[in-house]
Protein backbone atom coordinates (compact mmCIF):
# COMPACT_ATOMS: atom_id res chain seq x y z
CA UNK A 1 0.00 0.00 0.00
CA UNK A 2 1.07 3.56 -0.63
CA UNK A 3 2.24 5.14 2.60
CA UNK A 4 0.02 8.05 3.65
CA UNK A 5 1.47 11.15 5.37
CA UNK A 6 -0.66 10.63 8.50
CA UNK A 7 -0.85 7.20 10.07
CA UNK A 8 -3.02 6.15 13.04
CA UNK A 9 -1.39 6.57 16.47
CA UNK A 10 -2.66 6.75 20.05
CA UNK A 11 -2.26 10.55 20.02
CA UNK A 12 -4.23 10.76 16.79
CA UNK A 13 -7.12 8.66 18.13
CA UNK A 14 -7.08 10.72 21.32
CA UNK A 15 -7.33 13.94 19.29
CA UNK A 16 -10.21 12.92 17.04
CA UNK A 17 -12.20 11.06 19.72
CA UNK A 18 -13.10 14.33 21.45
CA UNK A 19 -16.50 15.65 20.26
CA UNK A 20 -15.47 19.32 20.33
CA UNK A 21 -12.33 18.64 18.30
CA UNK A 22 -14.39 16.64 15.82
CA UNK A 23 -16.67 19.66 15.43
CA UNK A 24 -13.64 21.85 14.75
CA UNK A 25 -12.46 19.44 12.06
CA UNK A 26 -15.93 19.51 10.49
CA UNK A 27 -15.89 23.33 10.37
CA UNK A 28 -12.39 23.45 8.89
CA UNK A 29 -13.43 20.88 6.30
CA UNK A 30 -15.76 23.61 4.96
CA UNK A 31 -13.34 26.57 5.06
CA UNK A 32 -10.60 28.15 7.12
CA UNK A 33 -11.53 30.01 10.31
CA UNK A 34 -9.84 32.05 13.04
CA UNK A 35 -9.83 31.11 16.71
CA UNK A 36 -12.41 33.81 17.42
CA UNK A 37 -14.69 32.57 14.66
CA UNK A 38 -14.41 29.00 15.87
CA UNK A 39 -15.19 29.88 19.48
CA UNK A 40 -18.22 31.94 18.38
CA UNK A 41 -19.58 29.18 16.14
CA UNK A 42 -19.10 26.52 18.83
CA UNK A 43 -20.04 28.86 21.72
CA UNK A 44 -16.99 27.98 23.78
CA UNK A 45 -14.31 30.04 25.53
CA UNK A 46 -11.36 31.18 23.40
CA UNK A 47 -8.85 29.38 25.63
CA UNK A 48 -10.71 26.11 25.04
CA UNK A 49 -10.75 26.70 21.28
CA UNK A 50 -7.00 27.41 21.31
CA UNK A 51 -6.32 24.28 23.36
CA UNK A 52 -8.26 22.06 20.96
CA UNK A 53 -6.58 23.63 17.94
CA UNK A 54 -3.15 23.05 19.48
CA UNK A 55 -3.96 19.36 20.05
CA UNK A 56 -5.13 18.89 16.45
CA UNK A 57 -2.15 20.79 15.06
CA UNK A 58 0.29 18.68 17.08
CA UNK A 59 -1.07 15.59 15.31
CA UNK A 60 -0.49 17.18 11.90
CA UNK A 61 -4.20 17.54 11.17
CA UNK A 62 -4.23 21.34 10.87
CA UNK A 63 -2.21 24.15 9.30
CA UNK A 64 -2.49 27.88 9.92
CA UNK A 65 -1.63 31.06 8.03
CA UNK A 66 -1.05 34.52 9.47
CA UNK A 67 -3.00 37.62 8.44
CA UNK A 68 -1.65 40.42 10.64
CA UNK A 69 -2.51 39.46 14.20
CA UNK A 70 -5.02 36.83 13.08
CA UNK A 71 -4.31 33.16 12.43
CA UNK A 72 -6.56 31.24 10.04
CA UNK A 73 -6.73 27.47 10.55
CA UNK A 74 -7.48 24.84 7.88
CA UNK A 75 -7.11 21.12 7.36
CA UNK A 76 -3.50 20.26 6.56
CA UNK A 77 -2.37 18.99 3.19
CA UNK A 78 -1.09 15.86 4.97
CA UNK A 79 -4.59 15.10 6.23
CA UNK A 80 -6.16 15.72 2.83
CA UNK A 81 -3.70 13.27 1.29
CA UNK A 82 -4.36 10.64 3.98
CA UNK A 83 -7.55 9.16 2.56
CA UNK A 84 -8.00 6.47 5.22
CA UNK A 85 -7.76 8.81 8.20
CA UNK A 86 -9.78 11.52 6.45
CA UNK A 87 -12.53 9.04 5.62
CA UNK A 88 -12.82 7.96 9.26
CA UNK A 89 -13.02 11.59 10.41
CA UNK A 90 -15.63 12.56 7.83
CA UNK A 91 -17.76 9.50 8.61
CA UNK A 92 -17.76 10.56 12.27
CA UNK A 93 -19.34 13.95 11.41
CA UNK A 94 -22.64 12.12 10.99
CA UNK A 95 -22.67 11.32 14.72
CA UNK A 96 -22.74 15.01 15.68
CA UNK A 97 -26.31 15.86 16.61
CA UNK A 98 -25.93 19.64 16.10
CA UNK A 99 -23.89 19.44 12.88
CA UNK A 100 -26.54 21.25 10.79
CA UNK A 101 -26.76 24.15 13.26
CA UNK A 102 -22.98 24.51 13.33
CA UNK A 103 -22.77 24.45 9.53
CA UNK A 104 -25.38 27.22 9.33
CA UNK A 105 -23.41 29.36 11.80
CA UNK A 106 -20.25 28.76 9.77
CA UNK A 107 -22.04 29.85 6.58
CA UNK A 108 -23.11 33.08 8.28
CA UNK A 109 -19.51 33.84 9.25
CA UNK A 110 -18.33 33.24 5.68
CA UNK A 111 -21.13 35.43 4.31
CA UNK A 112 -20.13 38.28 6.63
CA UNK A 113 -16.56 38.01 5.31
CA UNK A 114 -17.82 38.14 1.71
CA UNK A 115 -19.95 41.22 2.45
CA UNK A 116 -16.90 43.08 3.76
CA UNK A 117 -14.90 42.58 0.55
CA UNK A 118 -17.63 43.18 -2.04
CA UNK A 119 -16.69 45.86 -4.53
CA UNK A 120 -12.95 45.45 -3.89
CA UNK A 121 -12.25 42.99 -6.72
CA UNK A 122 -9.70 44.75 -8.90
CA UNK A 123 -9.80 45.19 -12.66
CA UNK A 124 -7.31 43.88 -15.19
CA UNK A 125 -5.18 47.02 -15.11
CA UNK A 126 -4.24 46.55 -11.44
CA UNK A 127 -1.80 44.39 -9.47
CA UNK A 128 -2.24 41.06 -11.20
CA UNK A 129 -3.47 42.43 -14.50
CA UNK A 130 -0.31 41.90 -16.51
CA UNK A 131 -1.09 42.08 -20.22
CA UNK A 132 1.57 39.44 -20.83
CA UNK A 133 -0.23 37.10 -18.44
CA UNK A 134 -3.61 37.67 -20.08
CA UNK A 135 -2.19 37.00 -23.54
CA UNK A 136 -0.50 33.84 -22.27
CA UNK A 137 -3.79 32.60 -20.82
CA UNK A 138 -5.92 33.31 -23.87
CA UNK A 139 -3.38 31.86 -26.28
CA UNK A 140 -4.35 28.51 -24.72
CA UNK A 141 -8.08 29.09 -25.16
CA UNK A 142 -8.30 29.69 -28.91
CA UNK A 143 -10.73 26.86 -29.52
CA UNK A 144 -14.54 27.14 -29.51
CA UNK A 145 -16.47 26.08 -26.42
CA UNK A 146 -20.16 25.27 -25.97
CA UNK A 147 -20.65 26.53 -22.40
CA UNK A 148 -18.13 28.74 -20.62
CA UNK A 149 -18.28 30.09 -17.06
CA UNK A 150 -16.34 33.18 -15.96
CA UNK A 151 -16.11 32.99 -12.16
CA UNK A 152 -15.61 36.44 -10.64
CA UNK A 153 -16.16 38.37 -13.87
CA UNK A 154 -15.54 41.72 -12.14
CA UNK A 155 -16.55 45.22 -13.14
CA UNK A 156 -16.90 45.52 -16.91
CA UNK A 157 -16.69 41.76 -17.50
CA UNK A 158 -13.70 42.17 -19.84
CA UNK A 159 -12.87 38.47 -20.07
CA UNK A 160 -16.52 37.43 -20.41
CA UNK A 161 -16.83 39.72 -23.42
CA UNK A 162 -13.73 38.14 -24.96
CA UNK A 163 -15.10 34.65 -24.36
CA UNK A 164 -18.42 35.56 -26.00
CA UNK A 165 -16.64 35.66 -29.36
CA UNK A 166 -15.49 32.04 -29.04
CA UNK A 167 -18.24 30.39 -26.99
CA UNK A 168 -21.87 29.60 -27.70
CA UNK A 169 -22.94 30.47 -24.14
CA UNK A 170 -21.09 32.35 -21.40
CA UNK A 171 -22.21 32.54 -17.77
CA UNK A 172 -20.65 35.50 -15.91
CA UNK A 173 -20.63 35.13 -12.13
CA UNK A 174 -19.84 37.70 -9.45
CA UNK A 175 -20.77 37.98 -5.77
CA UNK A 176 -21.48 41.72 -6.05
CA UNK A 177 -25.00 42.59 -7.35
CA UNK A 178 -23.72 46.00 -8.51
CA UNK A 179 -21.16 44.31 -10.78
CA UNK A 180 -23.83 42.09 -12.31
CA UNK A 181 -26.21 45.02 -12.76
CA UNK A 182 -23.45 46.94 -14.57
CA UNK A 183 -22.72 43.90 -16.72
CA UNK A 184 -26.37 43.69 -17.75
CA UNK A 185 -26.30 47.31 -18.90
CA UNK A 186 -23.14 46.74 -20.96
CA UNK A 187 -24.65 43.70 -22.66
CA UNK A 188 -27.80 45.62 -23.51
CA UNK A 189 -25.78 48.50 -24.98
CA UNK A 190 -23.64 46.16 -27.09
CA UNK A 191 -26.53 43.91 -28.10
CA UNK A 192 -24.78 40.79 -26.81
CA UNK A 193 -27.20 37.94 -26.12
CA UNK A 194 -25.01 34.92 -25.40
CA UNK A 195 -23.76 36.09 -21.98
CA UNK A 196 -25.83 35.41 -18.85
CA UNK A 197 -24.78 37.47 -15.80
CA UNK A 198 -25.58 35.97 -12.41
CA UNK A 199 -24.99 36.90 -8.77
CA UNK A 200 -23.18 33.95 -7.16
CA UNK A 201 -20.35 33.18 -4.77
CA UNK A 202 -17.36 31.29 -6.16
CA UNK A 203 -17.86 28.61 -3.49
CA UNK A 204 -21.52 28.05 -4.50
CA UNK A 205 -22.17 28.89 -8.14
CA UNK A 206 -25.62 27.31 -8.28
CA UNK A 207 -24.75 25.71 -11.63
CA UNK A 208 -25.34 21.98 -12.29
CA UNK A 209 -22.67 19.29 -12.23
CA UNK A 210 -20.65 18.81 -15.43
CA UNK A 211 -22.15 21.96 -16.97
CA UNK A 212 -19.24 23.79 -18.60
CA UNK A 213 -16.67 22.98 -21.26
CA UNK A 214 -14.57 25.87 -19.94
CA UNK A 215 -14.34 27.42 -16.48
CA UNK A 216 -12.28 30.59 -16.13
CA UNK A 217 -10.92 31.85 -12.81
CA UNK A 218 -8.85 34.96 -13.45
CA UNK A 219 -7.61 37.01 -10.48
CA UNK A 220 -10.32 35.79 -8.11
CA UNK A 221 -8.83 32.93 -6.09
CA UNK A 222 -6.91 35.25 -3.75
CA UNK A 223 -10.32 36.58 -2.63
CA UNK A 224 -11.54 33.09 -1.65
CA UNK A 225 -12.03 32.35 2.03
CA UNK A 226 -10.84 28.83 1.21
CA UNK A 227 -9.15 28.38 -2.21
CA UNK A 228 -9.49 24.60 -2.00
CA UNK A 229 -13.30 24.86 -1.75
CA UNK A 230 -13.42 27.38 -4.61
CA UNK A 231 -11.38 25.09 -6.88
CA UNK A 232 -13.51 22.12 -5.86
CA UNK A 233 -16.65 24.03 -6.95
CA UNK A 234 -15.06 25.00 -10.27
CA UNK A 235 -14.18 21.34 -10.92
CA UNK A 236 -17.70 20.24 -9.95
CA UNK A 237 -19.36 22.34 -12.67
CA UNK A 238 -16.74 21.34 -15.26
CA UNK A 239 -17.61 18.44 -17.53
CA UNK A 240 -15.14 15.52 -17.90
CA UNK A 241 -12.34 16.48 -20.32
CA UNK A 242 -13.37 20.12 -19.92
CA UNK A 243 -10.84 22.88 -19.27
CA UNK A 244 -10.25 24.96 -16.14
CA UNK A 245 -8.17 28.06 -16.90
CA UNK A 246 -6.68 29.51 -13.72
CA UNK A 247 -4.79 32.79 -13.52
CA UNK A 248 -3.77 34.29 -10.19
CA UNK A 249 -1.01 36.06 -8.34
CA UNK A 250 2.14 34.20 -7.42
CA UNK A 251 3.09 34.41 -3.75
CA UNK A 252 4.14 37.94 -2.74
CA UNK A 253 4.55 40.18 0.33
CA UNK A 254 2.43 43.22 -0.55
CA UNK A 255 0.48 43.32 2.74
CA UNK A 256 -1.22 46.57 1.71
CA UNK A 257 -3.29 44.65 -0.86
CA UNK A 258 -5.37 43.22 1.97
CA UNK A 259 -6.87 46.67 2.62
CA UNK A 260 -6.53 48.37 -0.77
CA UNK A 261 -7.79 45.45 -2.88
CA UNK A 262 -9.60 43.21 -0.39
CA UNK A 263 -7.13 40.34 -0.87
CA UNK A 264 -7.38 37.46 1.59
CA UNK A 265 -4.37 35.55 0.23
CA UNK A 266 -1.08 37.18 -0.76
CA UNK A 267 -0.82 35.09 -3.90
CA UNK A 268 -0.06 31.38 -4.04
CA UNK A 269 2.83 29.00 -4.23
CA UNK A 270 2.49 27.05 -7.48
CA UNK A 271 2.99 23.72 -5.69
CA UNK A 272 0.11 24.61 -3.36
CA UNK A 273 -2.27 25.18 -6.27
CA UNK A 274 -1.11 22.02 -8.02
CA UNK A 275 -1.80 20.05 -4.83
CA UNK A 276 -5.37 21.40 -4.63
CA UNK A 277 -6.01 20.54 -8.27
CA UNK A 278 -4.68 16.98 -8.11
CA UNK A 279 -6.81 16.27 -5.05
CA UNK A 280 -9.90 16.55 -7.27
CA UNK A 281 -8.71 14.10 -9.92
CA UNK A 282 -7.67 16.71 -12.45
CA UNK A 283 -4.65 16.79 -14.73
CA UNK A 284 -2.46 19.86 -15.15
CA UNK A 285 -1.87 20.49 -18.86
CA UNK A 286 0.43 23.46 -18.31
CA UNK A 287 1.65 25.48 -15.35
CA UNK A 288 3.72 28.63 -15.75
CA UNK A 289 4.83 31.56 -13.60
CA UNK A 290 4.81 34.69 -15.74
CA UNK A 291 7.07 37.52 -14.49
CA UNK A 292 5.90 41.10 -14.32
CA UNK A 293 6.87 43.45 -17.11
CA UNK A 294 6.31 46.56 -14.99
CA UNK A 295 7.59 46.55 -11.42
CA UNK A 296 7.14 50.32 -11.05
CA UNK A 297 3.34 50.03 -10.92
CA UNK A 298 3.52 46.99 -8.64
CA UNK A 299 2.54 44.57 -11.36
CA UNK A 300 3.21 41.19 -9.80
CA UNK A 301 4.18 37.79 -11.22
CA UNK A 302 1.23 35.53 -11.88
CA UNK A 303 0.59 31.81 -12.16
CA UNK A 304 -1.06 30.65 -15.38
CA UNK A 305 -2.44 27.13 -15.13
CA UNK A 306 -4.50 25.04 -17.58
CA UNK A 307 -6.26 22.03 -16.06
CA UNK A 308 -8.46 19.25 -17.44
CA UNK A 309 -10.94 17.13 -15.50
CA UNK A 310 -10.48 13.37 -15.70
Amino acid sequence: MTREPITPTMDLFSAISDEMRLKILMLLDQAEFTVNEIKDILDIHQSNASRHLAKLSACGLLKDRRDGIKAYYRLSEDLLMSSRVLSVIRDAYGELQDKDILCCRAEQVLQERTDKTKGQIHKLDQAGGSLKAQISLFSRLMIPFENAVDIGCGEGGDLSLMLANRCKNVTSLDCDPKVISGMQKILKQKGITNITPKVADMNKTGLPNNYADLVLMSQVLHHATDPRIAIKEAVRILRPKGMLALLDLAQHKEESFRTTHGHIWLGFDRNQLEFFVKEFNCRIVSSEIIPSENAVDKKLPVICMIITKD
